[in-house]
């Protein structure tokens, strides 16, 4: 049993230490396998929240390395067929609605996120695994909340497209935030974008579709 446990930490590490790779020299923090979302800085959190290409680029990334499938996703996403490609693409946003729901928890607009307690590499290999049935999950909006009155009156499927219709507005309040904090403990990264652009989410999905990639020394 020891060995099957000490194994599938090595998994886990490895997985980690492919997907992390470019995390680690993106955001100077330390990345492992037993990091959650939970635990990263509000300037990281607020960079993966952010709509963008860029952006959705380095969870291809994420996961890409964390599943064994090559490094930089700018040279390797062409080299691969079509459903393995579609399977990053949706695993991806799968993530960036996760790591949407921690803004939204942060922000005390919700009650625990699914998973919270889970590192983010099990996120990844699960949305792999799981498909549709992972991206599904939604938190479960907190009562304190103005419009939690008309949130319970919905069915459970509707409530999940409210959590979802907040998000522009979340990654807004939760921008303002950061970016009031002291400017030595809390620096916003340049490159995102502002709530007002690039959202693709209204309440339906946001589109799977592959951006082209960033040109060369963006």
């Amino acid at each position: 049993m020891a060995e099957i446990i000490d194994l599938e930490r090595f998994r886990s590490k490895m997985a980690a230490d492919q997907g992390f790779r470019s995390w680690l020299a993106r955001f100077q923090e330390q990345f492992g396998p037993d990091t959650r979302l939970q635990d990263l800085s509000p300037t990281t959190l607020l960079y993966l929240a952010s709509p963008g290409q860029e952006n959705l680029y380095v969870f291809f990334d994420l996961v890409m390395g964390a599943q064994g499938l090559g490094g930089s996703v700018r040279f390797r996403l062409d080299d691969l067929d079509n459903d393995t490609k579609m399977k990053i693409i949706d695993t991806a946003f799968a993530l960036v609605d996760r790591v949407r729901f921690e803004v939204m928890r942060r922000l005390g607009w919700v009650g625990e996120v699914p998973e919270a307690d889970t590192p983010i590499i099990e996120l990844v290999r699960g949305a792999w695994r799981l498909g549709p049935r992972f991206s599904q999950a939604a938190p479960v909006l907190d009562p304190d909340y103005p419009d939690y009155a008309a949130y319970a009156r919905l069915n459970p499927m509707d409530r999940a497209v409210m959590v979802r219709r907040l998000i522009p507005r979340a990654v807004g309040r939760f921008r303002e935030r950061v970016e009031s904090a002291p400017r030595n403990n809390l620096r916003p990264p340049s490159c995102c974008r502002t709530p007002e652009e690039s959202w693709g989410v209204t309440g339906e999905a946001e589109e799977r579709e592959l951006p082209a990639g960033p040109e060369e020394g963006a």
